[in-house]
């Protein structure tokens, strides 16, 4: 692991801290680093997580991932405000630290969310977190 890769992790933890992303139940983001997992499949990110092959992912765009969370609204409040400006700049982080960003929804109802990019030293990194879906 090179310093760029530590400096990155950092950045990520910085970023997300106190921030939670909602659904219908709200939860922090958690940084990652796997070393070593470049080419990352399904498969293969099932078996990091510890998830069964038979799991139900979904891959979305990054940008669509926080589309709705990076929409500024004329009647939010300062606080909701604030929390869109703290997405944005998760966003950014993000994605002028990490490479080829995808994604992955695994599960269903409780959805476990990994938001997976490769850093400059071939590693991947990025964040998870979950959303609740009924």
């Amino acid at each position: 692991m090179g310093k760029n890769t530590i400096e990155i992790i950092a950045k990520l933890k910085t970023a997300s801290d106190g921030l939670l992303w909602m659904s219908e139940s709200d939860y922090p983001f958690k940084s990652f680093l796997w070393e070593d997992a470049a080419d990352l499949t399904v498969d293969k990110l099932l078996q990091q997580v510890g998830q069964s092959p038979d799991t139900p992912v979904k891959i979305v765009d990054v940008d669509g991932f926080f589309s709705n969370a990076i929409a500024e609204h004329d009647w939010y409040d300062h606080e909701q405000k604030a929390e869109v400006k703290k997405c944005r700049h998760l966003l950014e982080t993000l994605k002028t630290n990490l490479t080829d960003i995808k994604v992955y929804c695994v599960g269903e109802v409780e959805i476990d969310i990994y938001i997976i990019g490769t850093t400059p030293d071939g590693d991947l990194a990025g964040l998870s977190t979950m959303v609740v879906e009924t």
